[in-house]
């Protein structure tokens, strides 16, 4: 079985098994999808899908959330082909992502995120020759805000540092990532 279905398989066993826990920390679905750049030539779209369990309110500051995400990049966006680096995928990518993120009730609607990520490539290419599998390691400070109402949607945006283990190569780079995550 692969990861993202054991990561979710433990995640509603806890849940499940225990309802003390369960009222305690609140386990709330997250969704999100973003669209990322980066500075040696990165740019694809990711979908994630995960829970984020509540963990405590502050008095007079913000609420914090442990998140857990199933990240899934497709080959292909709508107008272009996805690319890690100098190089383009020729599979889906995968990968998860968990994280600390605060929301604040006073300024409402703002937050702040602080995660790692890590992202299988399973087949990358130059050109026309195939070069092998890849991988990312991605440290992600990420901020978020609502506008309008009735509140909709949570617009995201992000400030990446990611290491790329490229066949051939390893390259760092920075990346900057904007999106939207529903709210539940």
């Amino acid at each position: 079985m692969p990861l993202p279905k054991h990561f979710f398989l433990l995640l509603f066993l806890i849940s499940v098994s225990y309802p003390i826990l369960g009222a305690s920390f609140p386990i709330l679905p997250e969704v999100q999808v973003y669209h990322t750049v980066g500075s040696r030539g990165s740019t694809y779209s990711t979908g994630a899908l995960g829970l984020s369990l509540h963990l405590y309110d502050e008095p007079a500051g913000p609420g914090r959330y442990l998140h857990f995400l199933a990240l899934s990049i497709p080959e292909k966006t709508v107008a272009w082909k996805s690319r890690v680096g100098d190089l383009f995928l020729s599979k889906n990518g995968t990968g998860f992502e968990i994280g600390v993120h605060d929301q604040w009730v006073t300024p409402s609607g703002k937050g702040a995120t602080l995660s790692l990520r890590k992202i299988q490539w399973p087949k990358v290419r130059q050109a026309d020759s195939d070069l092998g599998k890849a991988t990312s390691d991605i440290f992600h400070m990420g901020w978020s805000w609502i506008t309008g109402t009735p509140i909709i949607t949570v617009w995201l945006m992000g400030l990446d540092i990611a290491t790329m283990y490229l066949p051939h190569d390893r390259k760092l780079e920075m990346q900057l990532a904007l999106g939207m995550r529903t709210v539940f």
